[in-house]
């Protein structure tokens, strides 16, 4: 028995977690006390994180990718277990007892899923973000007792993605997709999705980037952005000051800014001795509006003449 004791000894912490994925809990315990090394080995918090997000899926990050875009979550936003083995066996038990009336849990499923799908529809008509919450709290309802139910991650990830929440949505279907690869709706999503973020919003599957690999403004979007500044840097000193400012604003939106709007955007984003918006503040502005909503972007260039896909002057993309 000793000569096995030290052959446990040499077991790796990866190893043992690796192992204890495929036990039941009671194993677990009975293989924790074979000695010492594998009862601290199997007790560690992070063992019985793994395991739990391995039996009953990825709740704690779903929820929190959920909560960063906005999304009311009610009750279904929990803060994560400081206990993880008693988060364990307590999942354990809930779900040995929803084995025993598994008929009427799953009617309850699809109609909740039916439900998200209807406001999912419902906020596509109404713009209202309630709607979107509502779908949200039903699909992490569904996946508390459905784990592997791939439609979930996919309505999660539809609802990311017309939040313009592109990068989180990819993070939600890829979750989904290792639920289950062959799951085609969460393909046909990404793809769509991973279009819009390698063109960062264009119509054209062959447009200029807007950001570069380090997901910094590109070149060439940065020379269309300078021309755009110097156009309006009517005295020419390297900063718009609140009047060319503002004309900037009013030629973009349609509208004049309030004074405290032009000095803010100086202070927030680059400015002078002055305080007037420098081309780097310029720059700035545009990389965070950029990040958040490409298609906002290339909007803005074509309010100013430019081609949004091409990012050369209109006059440029016509003659081309």
């Amino acid at each position: 028995m000793t000569g096995t004791n030290k052959t446990f000894d040499l077991w790796t912490e990866d190893l043992i977690e690796i192992l204890a994925t495929y036990l039941e809990p009671l194993d677990m315990v009975h293989l924790g006390a074979t000695c010492k090394h594998l009862y601290k080995a199997i007790n560690k918090p992070e063992v019985w994180e793994h395991k739990a997000v391995d039996d009953f899926g990825d709740r704690f990050t779903i929820t929190s990718i959920l909560d960063s875009a906005g999304l009311d979550l009610g009750e279904q936003l929990k803060p994560e277990p400081t206990d993880w083995r008693q988060y364990y066996k307590q999942k354990h038990q809930a779900m040995a007892q929803m084995n025993k009336d598994a008929d009427a849990q799953i009617t309850k499923s699809e109609n909740d899923y039916n439900e998200a799908q209807e406001l999912l529809r419902g906020f596509q008509a109404s713009g209202e973000v309630d709607s979107l919450s509502k779908a949200a709290q039903l699909m992490v309802g569904i996946l508390d007792n459905f784990p592997g139910h791939a439609g979930c991650y996919h309505l999660l990830g539809f609802a990311l993605y017309v939040l313009n929440e592109l990068e989180d949505a990819l993070s939600l279907l890829e979750i989904g997709s290792m639920v289950d690869p062959n799951y085609e709706p969460i393909s046909e999503l990404t793809q769509e999705i991973q279009g819009l973020l390698d063109g960062y919003g264009s119509t054209m599957g062959d447009a200029a980037p807007l950001l570069d690999s380090a997901k910094e403004l590109s070149s060439r979007l940065k020379a269309a952005l300078t021309a755009i500044f110097n156009t309006f840097d009517k005295d020419r000193d390297g900063s718009l000051s609140p009047s060319e400012l503002s004309e900037f604003v009013y030629k973009t939106n349609g509208s004049r800014p309030p004074a405290a709007f032009l000095t803010q955007m100086g202070i927030q984003f680059g400015k002078d001795a002055k305080g007037y918006l420098t081309l780097e503040g310029f720059f700035n502005f545009f990389l965070e509006q950029t990040l958040e909503d490409p298609i906002e972007t290339r909007r803005d260039l074509e309010k100013h003449g430019w081609d949004g896909d091409r990012l050369v002057r209109c006059d440029v993309a016509r003659n081309a």
